[in-house]
């Protein structure tokens, strides 16, 4: 990933600018001062047992934790057998290919007999149709508000 140098120059001359004028603004006694660690919230009895983990060696796995080699996969003889076949069929499709001739001859008449046996659209239906009046009213009439009852 490329990323300008001119961005980082950039933040940590404003960090730089930032420090600088807070230590102007709180003078020679906040730069002698030695800043405070934060308040411990673990137990002592926690903070001796992270300590004593800390220290203490973890257990190796073995390979007796590993899981047994699947079955029913096929043998490195069986991948190379079907690579092979593939890689021949495909020379054998290119040999064939080779043998056609590839010209654009009679294309009106390629074209012609396409359209002879497309089938055309079905005919597109318009608001004019009764059936359509008729069903455009019944959704009307159903969309109209009850009457109120009193």
């Amino acid at each position: 990933m490329k990323v300008r140098a001119a961005i980082f120059l950039r933040s940590r001359r404003h960090a730089l600018l930032a420090g600088a004028s807070v230590a102007l603004a709180l003078g020679p006694s906040a730069a002698a001062a030695k800043p405070t660690p934060p308040p411990a919230t673990a137990s002592p009895e926690t903070t001796a047992a992270i300590n004593g983990a800390q220290h203490s060696p973890a257990p190796y796995p073995s390979f007796r934790h590993l899981k047994p080699k699947p079955s029913g996969l096929r043998s490195v003889a069986a991948w190379k057998g079907a690579i092979t076949d593939v890689k021949t069929t495909g020379q054998q499709m290119f040999a064939r290919a080779a043998t056609q001739p590839w010209t654009l001859a009679d294309t009106t008449a390629w074209a012609a007999k396409e359209r002879e046996e497309a089938t055309p659209p079905p005919p597109i239906t318009t608001a004019s149709d009764a059936a359509t009046d008729a069903a455009v009213a019944a959704m009307r009439e159903r969309a109209k508000e009850p009457p109120r009852s009193r």
